[in-house]
Protein backbone atom coordinates (compact mmCIF):
# COMPACT_ATOMS: atom_id res chain seq x y z
CA UNK A 1 0.00 0.00 0.00
CA UNK A 2 3.05 2.23 0.49
CA UNK A 3 2.33 5.78 1.52
CA UNK A 4 -1.24 5.51 0.35
CA UNK A 5 -3.75 6.74 2.98
CA UNK A 6 -7.47 7.04 2.82
CA UNK A 7 -8.70 10.61 2.95
CA UNK A 8 -11.83 11.29 4.96
CA UNK A 9 -14.84 11.83 2.78
CA UNK A 10 -16.24 15.34 2.86
CA UNK A 11 -19.99 15.59 3.09
CA UNK A 12 -21.50 16.98 -0.06
CA UNK A 13 -23.10 20.38 0.22
CA UNK A 14 -26.84 20.23 0.04
CA UNK A 15 -28.35 22.94 -2.13
CA UNK A 16 -31.85 24.18 -1.67
CA UNK A 17 -33.72 24.25 -5.00
CA UNK A 18 -34.71 27.90 -4.47
CA UNK A 19 -31.38 29.13 -3.15
CA UNK A 20 -30.72 32.74 -4.11
CA UNK A 21 -34.27 34.08 -4.38
CA UNK A 22 -36.75 35.66 -1.99
CA UNK A 23 -38.31 32.36 -0.97
CA UNK A 24 -34.90 31.05 0.06
CA UNK A 25 -34.56 34.02 2.45
CA UNK A 26 -37.99 33.29 3.91
CA UNK A 27 -37.20 29.58 4.24
CA UNK A 28 -33.87 30.18 6.02
CA UNK A 29 -35.38 32.75 8.35
CA UNK A 30 -38.20 30.40 9.33
CA UNK A 31 -35.52 27.84 10.20
CA UNK A 32 -33.67 30.49 12.20
CA UNK A 33 -36.85 31.64 13.89
CA UNK A 34 -37.32 28.22 15.49
CA UNK A 35 -34.31 29.00 17.66
CA UNK A 36 -35.72 31.94 19.58
CA UNK A 37 -32.83 32.00 21.95
CA UNK A 38 -30.68 33.45 19.14
CA UNK A 39 -33.15 36.28 18.70
CA UNK A 40 -34.13 36.96 22.30
CA UNK A 41 -31.57 35.23 24.50
CA UNK A 42 -33.20 33.21 27.24
CA UNK A 43 -31.71 30.82 29.68
CA UNK A 44 -34.18 28.30 31.10
CA UNK A 45 -33.66 27.91 34.83
CA UNK A 46 -33.25 24.46 36.30
CA UNK A 47 -36.09 25.19 38.70
CA UNK A 48 -38.60 27.98 39.13
CA UNK A 49 -37.30 30.47 41.71
CA UNK A 50 -39.52 31.95 44.34
CA UNK A 51 -40.49 35.62 44.33
CA UNK A 52 -38.12 36.33 47.22
CA UNK A 53 -35.26 34.60 45.43
CA UNK A 54 -35.99 36.58 42.27
CA UNK A 55 -35.94 39.87 44.13
CA UNK A 56 -32.78 39.02 45.99
CA UNK A 57 -31.08 38.17 42.70
CA UNK A 58 -31.70 41.71 41.50
CA UNK A 59 -34.74 41.08 39.28
CA UNK A 60 -38.32 42.22 39.69
CA UNK A 61 -41.55 40.34 39.42
CA UNK A 62 -43.65 41.56 36.44
CA UNK A 63 -46.24 43.39 38.54
CA UNK A 64 -43.56 45.12 40.58
CA UNK A 65 -41.82 46.24 37.38
CA UNK A 66 -45.13 47.57 36.08
CA UNK A 67 -45.76 49.43 39.32
CA UNK A 68 -42.30 51.01 39.17
CA UNK A 69 -42.77 52.15 35.57
CA UNK A 70 -46.24 53.57 36.25
CA UNK A 71 -45.03 55.41 39.33
CA UNK A 72 -45.67 59.15 39.10
CA UNK A 73 -47.85 58.89 35.98
CA UNK A 74 -50.40 61.70 35.65
CA UNK A 75 -53.44 61.97 33.38
CA UNK A 76 -52.08 65.01 31.54
CA UNK A 77 -48.98 63.00 30.59
CA UNK A 78 -51.27 61.13 28.17
CA UNK A 79 -52.37 64.33 26.43
CA UNK A 80 -50.68 63.17 23.23
CA UNK A 81 -53.81 61.06 22.76
CA UNK A 82 -56.05 64.17 22.38
CA UNK A 83 -53.97 65.36 19.44
CA UNK A 84 -53.88 61.87 17.94
CA UNK A 85 -57.69 61.66 18.12
CA UNK A 86 -58.08 64.79 16.01
CA UNK A 87 -55.71 63.39 13.39
CA UNK A 88 -57.81 60.21 13.24
CA UNK A 89 -60.94 62.28 12.69
CA UNK A 90 -59.32 64.57 10.12
CA UNK A 91 -57.63 61.74 8.20
CA UNK A 92 -60.36 59.12 8.43
CA UNK A 93 -62.24 59.51 5.16
CA UNK A 94 -64.36 61.92 3.12
CA UNK A 95 -68.03 62.27 2.34
CA UNK A 96 -69.20 61.46 -1.18
CA UNK A 97 -69.56 65.06 -2.26
CA UNK A 98 -68.84 66.73 -5.56
CA UNK A 99 -65.12 66.70 -6.21
CA UNK A 100 -64.54 64.80 -2.96
CA UNK A 101 -61.87 62.36 -4.18
CA UNK A 102 -59.83 65.10 -5.87
CA UNK A 103 -60.00 67.34 -2.81
CA UNK A 104 -59.11 64.39 -0.61
CA UNK A 105 -56.00 63.59 -2.65
CA UNK A 106 -54.92 67.25 -2.51
CA UNK A 107 -55.48 67.37 1.25
CA UNK A 108 -53.63 64.11 2.01
CA UNK A 109 -50.78 64.91 -0.36
CA UNK A 110 -50.24 68.33 1.24
CA UNK A 111 -50.36 66.90 4.78
CA UNK A 112 -48.00 64.02 4.09
CA UNK A 113 -45.55 66.25 2.23
CA UNK A 114 -45.45 69.07 4.77
CA UNK A 115 -45.14 66.81 7.82
CA UNK A 116 -41.69 65.24 7.09
CA UNK A 117 -40.30 68.55 5.80
CA UNK A 118 -41.53 70.38 8.91
CA UNK A 119 -40.08 67.77 11.28
CA UNK A 120 -36.73 67.79 9.48
CA UNK A 121 -36.56 71.59 9.25
CA UNK A 122 -37.50 72.23 12.88
CA UNK A 123 -35.07 69.58 14.11
CA UNK A 124 -32.27 71.10 12.03
CA UNK A 125 -33.00 74.60 13.35
CA UNK A 126 -32.92 73.34 16.94
CA UNK A 127 -29.55 71.69 16.28
CA UNK A 128 -28.08 74.82 14.70
CA UNK A 129 -29.41 77.19 17.38
CA UNK A 130 -28.68 74.74 20.22
CA UNK A 131 -32.11 75.44 21.63
CA UNK A 132 -35.27 73.40 21.87
CA UNK A 133 -38.58 74.72 20.57
CA UNK A 134 -40.01 77.54 22.71
CA UNK A 135 -43.08 76.58 24.68
CA UNK A 136 -45.31 79.13 22.93
CA UNK A 137 -45.20 76.93 19.84
CA UNK A 138 -47.63 74.62 21.66
CA UNK A 139 -50.31 77.32 21.29
CA UNK A 140 -49.45 77.69 17.60
CA UNK A 141 -49.75 73.93 17.13
CA UNK A 142 -53.16 73.88 18.84
CA UNK A 143 -54.56 76.74 16.72
CA UNK A 144 -53.30 75.13 13.50
CA UNK A 145 -54.82 71.79 14.54
CA UNK A 146 -58.17 73.47 15.21
CA UNK A 147 -58.04 75.33 11.89
CA UNK A 148 -57.19 72.18 9.95
CA UNK A 149 -60.10 70.30 11.55
CA UNK A 150 -62.50 73.16 10.76
CA UNK A 151 -61.47 73.28 7.10
CA UNK A 152 -61.72 69.48 6.93
CA UNK A 153 -65.37 69.52 8.00
CA UNK A 154 -66.19 72.42 5.68
CA UNK A 155 -64.87 70.51 2.69
CA UNK A 156 -65.78 66.90 3.36
CA UNK A 157 -68.91 67.20 5.51
CA UNK A 158 -70.56 70.39 4.22
CA UNK A 159 -69.16 70.45 0.63
CA UNK A 160 -67.82 74.01 1.02
CA UNK A 161 -64.33 74.32 -0.40
CA UNK A 162 -61.97 73.96 -3.33
CA UNK A 163 -58.47 72.65 -4.05
CA UNK A 164 -56.80 75.71 -2.53
CA UNK A 165 -58.69 75.24 0.73
CA UNK A 166 -57.80 71.54 0.75
CA UNK A 167 -54.14 72.42 0.30
CA UNK A 168 -54.24 74.94 3.18
CA UNK A 169 -55.94 72.38 5.43
CA UNK A 170 -53.26 69.80 4.63
CA UNK A 171 -50.46 72.28 5.32
CA UNK A 172 -51.98 73.26 8.68
CA UNK A 173 -52.45 69.62 9.69
CA UNK A 174 -48.89 68.67 8.71
CA UNK A 175 -47.34 71.65 10.53
CA UNK A 176 -49.37 71.07 13.70
CA UNK A 177 -48.45 67.37 13.71
CA UNK A 178 -44.76 68.25 13.45
CA UNK A 179 -44.92 70.67 16.38
CA UNK A 180 -46.89 68.30 18.61
CA UNK A 181 -44.52 65.42 17.83
CA UNK A 182 -41.42 67.44 18.71
CA UNK A 183 -42.84 69.08 21.84
CA UNK A 184 -44.14 65.83 23.32
CA UNK A 185 -40.83 64.14 22.57
CA UNK A 186 -39.11 67.01 24.40
CA UNK A 187 -41.23 66.33 27.48
CA UNK A 188 -40.65 62.57 27.40
CA UNK A 189 -36.90 62.98 27.01
CA UNK A 190 -36.65 65.62 29.74
CA UNK A 191 -38.73 63.56 32.15
CA UNK A 192 -36.62 60.48 31.37
CA UNK A 193 -37.01 57.14 29.66
CA UNK A 194 -39.50 55.92 32.27
CA UNK A 195 -42.12 58.35 30.92
CA UNK A 196 -41.45 57.51 27.27
CA UNK A 197 -41.80 53.76 27.79
CA UNK A 198 -45.38 54.02 29.01
CA UNK A 199 -46.89 57.37 28.01
CA UNK A 200 -46.36 57.05 24.25
CA UNK A 201 -48.15 53.70 23.70
CA UNK A 202 -50.83 54.46 26.31
CA UNK A 203 -51.59 57.75 24.53
CA UNK A 204 -51.94 55.88 21.25
CA UNK A 205 -54.37 53.36 22.72
CA UNK A 206 -56.37 56.15 24.40
CA UNK A 207 -56.69 58.00 21.08
CA UNK A 208 -58.37 55.01 19.44
CA UNK A 209 -60.87 54.70 22.31
CA UNK A 210 -61.67 58.43 22.11
CA UNK A 211 -62.08 58.29 18.33
CA UNK A 212 -64.50 55.34 18.50
CA UNK A 213 -66.48 57.18 21.16
CA UNK A 214 -66.61 60.50 19.29
CA UNK A 215 -67.48 58.90 15.95
CA UNK A 216 -70.76 57.61 17.43
CA UNK A 217 -71.98 61.14 18.19
CA UNK A 218 -74.04 63.41 15.90
CA UNK A 219 -72.11 65.38 13.31
CA UNK A 220 -72.48 68.75 15.02
CA UNK A 221 -71.11 67.28 18.26
CA UNK A 222 -68.18 65.71 16.39
CA UNK A 223 -67.39 69.10 14.79
CA UNK A 224 -67.42 70.86 18.16
CA UNK A 225 -65.23 68.22 19.82
CA UNK A 226 -62.70 68.04 16.97
CA UNK A 227 -62.48 71.79 16.31
CA UNK A 228 -62.67 73.19 19.85
CA UNK A 229 -62.57 70.68 22.71
CA UNK A 230 -59.82 68.25 21.71
CA UNK A 231 -57.34 70.93 20.49
CA UNK A 232 -57.89 72.78 23.80
CA UNK A 233 -57.29 69.59 25.82
CA UNK A 234 -54.21 68.84 23.70
CA UNK A 235 -52.83 72.33 24.42
CA UNK A 236 -53.72 72.26 28.13
CA UNK A 237 -52.14 68.84 28.76
CA UNK A 238 -49.02 69.72 26.77
CA UNK A 239 -48.48 73.03 28.58
CA UNK A 240 -49.09 71.42 31.96
CA UNK A 241 -46.55 68.73 31.13
CA UNK A 242 -43.97 71.21 29.83
CA UNK A 243 -44.29 73.21 33.05
CA UNK A 244 -42.78 70.23 34.88
CA UNK A 245 -39.49 70.58 33.01
CA UNK A 246 -36.95 73.35 32.55
CA UNK A 247 -34.41 73.48 29.75
CA UNK A 248 -31.65 75.89 30.77
CA UNK A 249 -29.04 74.27 28.54
CA UNK A 250 -29.27 72.09 25.44
CA UNK A 251 -26.20 69.97 24.60
CA UNK A 252 -24.81 70.63 21.12
CA UNK A 253 -25.50 68.20 18.31
CA UNK A 254 -22.01 68.02 16.82
CA UNK A 255 -20.74 66.15 13.78
CA UNK A 256 -19.36 63.41 16.00
CA UNK A 257 -22.69 62.87 17.74
CA UNK A 258 -24.47 63.04 14.38
CA UNK A 259 -22.19 60.38 12.93
CA UNK A 260 -22.59 58.13 15.96
CA UNK A 261 -26.37 58.56 16.00
CA UNK A 262 -26.65 57.65 12.32
CA UNK A 263 -24.44 54.62 12.85
CA UNK A 264 -26.54 53.42 15.78
CA UNK A 265 -30.02 54.18 14.46
CA UNK A 266 -30.01 53.63 10.70
CA UNK A 267 -31.03 49.96 10.90
CA UNK A 268 -34.19 50.45 12.98
CA UNK A 269 -35.06 53.53 10.92
CA UNK A 270 -34.69 51.46 7.73
CA UNK A 271 -36.95 48.69 9.07
CA UNK A 272 -39.70 51.10 10.16
CA UNK A 273 -39.42 53.12 6.94
CA UNK A 274 -39.82 50.05 4.72
CA UNK A 275 -42.83 48.87 6.71
CA UNK A 276 -44.37 52.35 6.50
CA UNK A 277 -43.80 52.53 2.74
CA UNK A 278 -45.32 49.07 2.22
CA UNK A 279 -48.37 49.86 4.35
CA UNK A 280 -49.11 53.18 2.59
CA UNK A 281 -48.52 51.62 -0.84
CA UNK A 282 -50.88 48.68 -0.33
CA UNK A 283 -53.51 50.66 1.62
CA UNK A 284 -53.71 53.41 -1.01
CA UNK A 285 -54.46 50.98 -3.84
CA UNK A 286 -57.80 49.95 -2.37
CA UNK A 287 -59.50 52.99 -3.85
CA UNK A 288 -61.44 53.83 -0.71
CA UNK A 289 -59.60 57.02 -0.06
CA UNK A 290 -59.18 56.11 3.56
CA UNK A 291 -56.14 54.63 5.18
CA UNK A 292 -56.90 55.21 8.84
CA UNK A 293 -60.65 55.30 9.30
CA UNK A 294 -61.75 51.67 8.98
CA UNK A 295 -62.54 49.73 12.12
CA UNK A 296 -60.03 46.88 11.45
CA UNK A 297 -57.20 49.39 10.98
CA UNK A 298 -58.13 51.20 14.19
CA UNK A 299 -58.24 47.90 16.06
CA UNK A 300 -54.81 47.05 14.65
CA UNK A 301 -53.49 50.42 15.82
CA UNK A 302 -54.90 49.94 19.33
CA UNK A 303 -53.61 46.35 19.49
CA UNK A 304 -50.13 47.48 18.51
CA UNK A 305 -50.19 50.18 21.21
CA UNK A 306 -51.36 47.74 23.89
CA UNK A 307 -48.74 45.20 22.77
CA UNK A 308 -46.00 47.80 23.22
CA UNK A 309 -47.38 48.66 26.67
CA UNK A 310 -47.32 44.98 27.65
CA UNK A 311 -43.77 44.54 26.35
CA UNK A 312 -42.54 47.57 28.28
CA UNK A 313 -44.33 46.62 31.50
CA UNK A 314 -43.59 42.92 31.70
CA UNK A 315 -40.52 42.10 29.54
CA UNK A 316 -37.91 42.36 32.25
CA UNK A 317 -34.77 41.75 30.16
CA UNK A 318 -35.32 44.60 27.70
CA UNK A 319 -35.57 44.40 23.91
CA UNK A 320 -35.10 46.45 20.74
CA UNK A 321 -36.89 47.09 17.45
CA UNK A 322 -34.75 44.70 15.44
CA UNK A 323 -35.77 41.74 17.60
CA UNK A 324 -39.44 42.58 17.07
CA UNK A 325 -38.91 43.04 13.32
CA UNK A 326 -37.26 39.64 13.06
CA UNK A 327 -40.27 38.06 14.74
CA UNK A 328 -42.75 39.95 12.54
CA UNK A 329 -41.02 39.17 9.23
CA UNK A 330 -42.23 35.58 8.59
CA UNK A 331 -45.82 36.47 9.49
CA UNK A 332 -45.71 39.57 7.28
CA UNK A 333 -44.43 37.48 4.38
CA UNK A 334 -47.23 34.94 4.73
CA UNK A 335 -49.90 37.67 4.93
CA UNK A 336 -48.42 39.40 1.87
CA UNK A 337 -48.90 36.22 -0.18
CA UNK A 338 -52.52 35.60 0.89
CA UNK A 339 -54.24 37.98 -1.62
CA UNK A 340 -52.21 36.59 -4.53
CA UNK A 341 -52.78 32.96 -3.57
CA UNK A 342 -56.31 32.97 -2.12
CA UNK A 343 -58.07 36.01 -3.57
CA UNK A 344 -58.74 39.72 -3.07
CA UNK A 345 -60.89 39.11 0.00
CA UNK A 346 -57.64 38.91 1.99
CA UNK A 347 -56.52 42.42 0.95
CA UNK A 348 -58.23 43.95 3.99
CA UNK A 349 -56.40 41.48 6.23
CA UNK A 350 -53.11 42.45 4.57
CA UNK A 351 -53.70 46.18 5.17
CA UNK A 352 -54.77 45.56 8.76
CA UNK A 353 -51.73 43.48 9.61
CA UNK A 354 -49.40 45.92 7.85
CA UNK A 355 -50.85 48.68 10.01
CA UNK A 356 -50.33 46.53 13.11
CA UNK A 357 -46.72 45.70 12.22
CA UNK A 358 -45.84 49.25 11.25
CA UNK A 359 -47.42 50.88 14.28
CA UNK A 360 -45.73 48.40 16.62
CA UNK A 361 -42.24 49.20 15.36
CA UNK A 362 -43.08 52.89 14.86
CA UNK A 363 -44.06 53.33 18.52
CA UNK A 364 -40.93 51.45 19.52
CA UNK A 365 -38.84 53.75 17.31
CA UNK A 366 -40.26 56.84 19.04
CA UNK A 367 -39.48 55.25 22.40
CA UNK A 368 -36.01 54.30 21.16
CA UNK A 369 -35.32 57.95 20.25
CA UNK A 370 -36.28 59.05 23.77
CA UNK A 371 -34.20 56.33 25.46
CA UNK A 372 -31.21 56.99 23.19
CA UNK A 373 -31.43 60.74 23.80
CA UNK A 374 -31.55 60.30 27.59
CA UNK A 375 -28.70 57.79 27.73
CA UNK A 376 -26.41 59.78 25.46
CA UNK A 377 -27.30 63.27 26.67
CA UNK A 378 -28.50 64.45 23.24
CA UNK A 379 -31.13 67.11 22.42
CA UNK A 380 -34.50 65.57 21.67
CA UNK A 381 -35.70 67.53 18.63
CA UNK A 382 -32.65 67.02 16.34
CA UNK A 383 -32.47 63.33 17.23
CA UNK A 384 -36.21 62.85 16.70
CA UNK A 385 -35.97 64.56 13.31
CA UNK A 386 -32.97 62.42 12.38
CA UNK A 387 -34.85 59.18 13.08
CA UNK A 388 -38.50 59.96 12.32
CA UNK A 389 -38.24 62.28 9.29
CA UNK A 390 -36.91 59.46 7.01
CA UNK A 391 -39.81 57.25 8.11
CA UNK A 392 -42.30 60.03 7.33
CA UNK A 393 -40.68 60.55 3.91
CA UNK A 394 -40.97 56.81 3.22
CA UNK A 395 -44.67 56.86 4.14
CA UNK A 396 -45.21 59.90 1.93
CA UNK A 397 -43.45 58.11 -0.93
CA UNK A 398 -45.76 55.11 -0.47
CA UNK A 399 -48.87 57.30 -0.58
CA UNK A 400 -47.68 59.25 -3.62
CA UNK A 401 -46.78 56.01 -5.44
CA UNK A 402 -50.21 54.52 -4.77
CA UNK A 403 -51.89 57.73 -5.97
CA UNK A 404 -49.79 57.70 -9.15
CA UNK A 405 -50.66 54.06 -9.86
CA UNK A 406 -54.32 54.68 -9.14
CA UNK A 407 -57.05 52.43 -7.76
CA UNK A 408 -57.99 51.30 -11.27
CA UNK A 409 -55.03 48.94 -11.25
CA UNK A 410 -56.02 47.36 -7.93
CA UNK A 411 -57.92 44.56 -9.71
CA UNK A 412 -54.99 43.69 -11.97
CA UNK A 413 -53.61 40.40 -10.63
CA UNK A 414 -50.18 40.74 -12.28
CA UNK A 415 -49.89 44.32 -11.07
CA UNK A 416 -50.72 43.34 -7.50
CA UNK A 417 -48.32 40.39 -7.62
CA UNK A 418 -45.48 42.67 -8.68
CA UNK A 419 -46.20 45.08 -5.83
CA UNK A 420 -46.31 42.22 -3.33
CA UNK A 421 -42.95 40.91 -4.56
CA UNK A 422 -41.51 44.44 -4.35
CA UNK A 423 -42.62 44.81 -0.73
CA UNK A 424 -41.32 41.34 0.21
CA UNK A 425 -38.00 42.13 -1.45
CA UNK A 426 -37.66 45.38 0.53
CA UNK A 427 -38.55 43.65 3.80
CA UNK A 428 -36.04 40.88 3.04
CA UNK A 429 -33.26 43.38 2.31
CA UNK A 430 -33.88 45.02 5.67
CA UNK A 431 -33.84 41.60 7.36
CA UNK A 432 -30.51 40.65 5.77
CA UNK A 433 -28.93 43.94 6.82
CA UNK A 434 -30.04 43.71 10.45
CA UNK A 435 -29.14 40.05 10.90
CA UNK A 436 -25.57 40.77 9.84
CA UNK A 437 -25.10 43.21 12.72
CA UNK A 438 -25.01 42.48 16.43
CA UNK A 439 -25.36 46.14 17.38
CA UNK A 440 -28.66 46.83 19.13
CA UNK A 441 -30.24 50.07 20.33
CA UNK A 442 -32.58 49.39 23.27
CA UNK A 443 -36.25 50.34 23.18
CA UNK A 444 -36.74 49.50 26.85
CA UNK A 445 -34.99 49.31 30.20
CA UNK A 446 -34.20 46.14 32.09
CA UNK A 447 -35.14 45.39 35.68
CA UNK A 448 -31.50 45.77 36.66
CA UNK A 449 -31.45 49.30 35.24
CA UNK A 450 -34.63 50.20 37.08
CA UNK A 451 -33.26 48.88 40.37
CA UNK A 452 -29.71 50.15 39.99
CA UNK A 453 -30.50 53.59 38.55
CA UNK A 454 -30.41 55.24 41.94
CA UNK A 455 -27.06 53.68 42.77
CA UNK A 456 -25.37 54.90 39.59
CA UNK A 457 -23.15 57.98 39.91
CA UNK A 458 -23.33 57.97 43.68
CA UNK A 459 -23.52 61.36 45.26
CA UNK A 460 -20.45 63.06 46.53
CA UNK A 461 -20.25 63.47 50.32
CA UNK A 462 -20.95 66.89 51.75
CA UNK A 463 -18.00 68.98 52.86
CA UNK A 464 -19.82 69.74 56.07
CA UNK A 465 -19.54 67.10 58.82
CA UNK A 466 -22.55 64.89 58.23
CA UNK A 467 -24.85 65.58 61.15
CA UNK A 468 -27.52 63.52 59.42
CA UNK A 469 -25.28 60.44 59.52
CA UNK A 470 -24.55 61.00 63.22
CA UNK A 471 -28.23 61.35 63.92
CA UNK A 472 -28.97 58.22 61.90
CA UNK A 473 -26.42 56.22 63.90
CA UNK A 474 -27.67 57.60 67.22
CA UNK A 475 -31.26 56.79 66.39
CA UNK A 476 -30.72 53.53 64.51
CA UNK A 477 -32.97 51.71 66.91
CA UNK A 478 -35.56 54.49 67.13
CA UNK A 479 -39.07 53.68 65.96
CA UNK A 480 -40.07 54.43 62.37
CA UNK A 481 -42.46 57.13 63.57
CA UNK A 482 -39.51 59.46 64.26
CA UNK A 483 -38.30 59.20 60.66
CA UNK A 484 -41.84 59.64 59.42
CA UNK A 485 -42.24 62.77 61.54
CA UNK A 486 -39.01 64.24 60.09
CA UNK A 487 -40.12 63.45 56.57
CA UNK A 488 -43.54 65.01 57.20
CA UNK A 489 -41.92 68.11 58.68
CA UNK A 490 -39.70 68.61 55.62
CA UNK A 491 -42.53 67.87 53.19
CA UNK A 492 -44.86 70.35 54.94
CA UNK A 493 -42.19 73.07 54.92
CA UNK A 494 -41.57 72.58 51.19
CA UNK A 495 -45.27 72.55 50.35
CA UNK A 496 -45.77 75.81 52.25
CA UNK A 497 -43.04 77.43 50.11
CA UNK A 498 -44.97 76.58 46.92
CA UNK A 499 -42.77 73.77 45.57
CA UNK A 500 -44.35 71.47 42.99
CA UNK A 501 -44.46 67.69 43.68
CA UNK A 502 -41.44 67.09 41.42
CA UNK A 503 -39.50 69.98 42.96
CA UNK A 504 -40.24 68.54 46.40
CA UNK A 505 -38.75 65.20 45.37
CA UNK A 506 -35.64 66.90 44.00
CA UNK A 507 -35.30 69.13 47.09
CA UNK A 508 -35.47 66.17 49.48
CA UNK A 509 -32.70 64.39 47.58
CA UNK A 510 -30.57 67.54 47.44
CA UNK A 511 -30.97 67.91 51.20
CA UNK A 512 -29.54 64.42 51.58
CA UNK A 513 -26.45 65.43 49.61
CA UNK A 514 -27.23 63.65 46.34
CA UNK A 515 -25.60 64.93 43.19
CA UNK A 516 -27.48 66.14 40.11
CA UNK A 517 -26.44 63.02 38.21
CA UNK A 518 -27.68 60.68 40.96
CA UNK A 519 -31.00 62.53 41.23
CA UNK A 520 -31.60 62.39 37.48
CA UNK A 521 -30.98 58.64 37.48
CA UNK A 522 -33.14 58.04 40.54
CA UNK A 523 -36.11 60.05 39.27
CA UNK A 524 -35.64 59.09 35.59
CA UNK A 525 -35.33 62.68 34.42
CA UNK A 526 -32.59 64.42 32.48
CA UNK A 527 -29.79 66.32 34.20
CA UNK A 528 -30.95 69.53 32.48
CA UNK A 529 -34.38 69.14 34.07
CA UNK A 530 -32.79 68.42 37.46
CA UNK A 531 -30.70 71.60 37.23
CA UNK A 532 -33.80 73.57 36.26
CA UNK A 533 -35.69 72.24 39.28
CA UNK A 534 -32.71 73.04 41.54
CA UNK A 535 -32.64 76.62 40.26
CA UNK A 536 -36.35 77.01 41.01
CA UNK A 537 -35.90 75.41 44.47
CA UNK A 538 -33.09 77.81 45.41
CA UNK A 539 -35.27 80.76 44.44
CA UNK A 540 -38.36 79.59 46.34
CA UNK A 541 -36.41 78.62 49.48
CA UNK A 542 -34.14 81.69 49.32
CA UNK A 543 -30.91 79.67 49.41
CA UNK A 544 -27.88 80.18 47.23
CA UNK A 545 -25.99 76.89 47.25
CA UNK A 546 -26.43 73.19 47.73
CA UNK A 547 -24.66 73.38 51.09
CA UNK A 548 -27.23 75.89 52.38
CA UNK A 549 -29.97 73.49 51.26
CA UNK A 550 -28.28 70.60 53.11
CA UNK A 551 -28.03 72.78 56.24
CA UNK A 552 -31.71 73.65 55.93
CA UNK A 553 -32.54 69.96 55.74
CA UNK A 554 -30.49 69.30 58.87
CA UNK A 555 -32.32 72.05 60.75
CA UNK A 556 -35.71 70.71 59.74
CA UNK A 557 -34.65 67.19 60.73
CA UNK A 558 -33.62 68.38 64.21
Amino acid sequence: MGNFALKPLRPKARHHPFKGDIFWVVFKFCQLNTRLEEIIPYKRPSSLPSAAATMSAGGEMPMQRAKRLLEGLRVHHLGFGFFWTVTFIALSSFQDTAGGPDLWRTYVLAEQTVLPFAVGTLGTLCALRQRELPYWTASAASFMLSGAALLYFLMFSFAQGDAALAFVAGVLMGASCALFFLLWELFYVSEGQQRALICIPLSAAMSVALYLLVSRLPLIAVVFIAVALLPFLALFSLQKSLQEIEMDFVPPFTRATLSKSIKDLWRPVLCVGILGFSWKLMAGLGGSGSEAGSLPVLIAFATAALLVVALELFLSKGFDILHIYQLLFPVLTIVFLLPSLLGDQYTALLNTFLMFGFETVNLLLIITCAVYSVRNGLPSSPLYALAIAPVLFAMSAGSITSMALGPALSNDFAHNANLVLLCIALLSIALILITRSKQRVPASVTDAELLDAASLNLSKPSQKPSSTEAMAEASADAPDTTEDARHLRIRTYLDERGLSPRETEVAELLMKGHSVSAISNKLFISENTTRGHAKSIYKKLNVHSRQELVDLGDQLSE
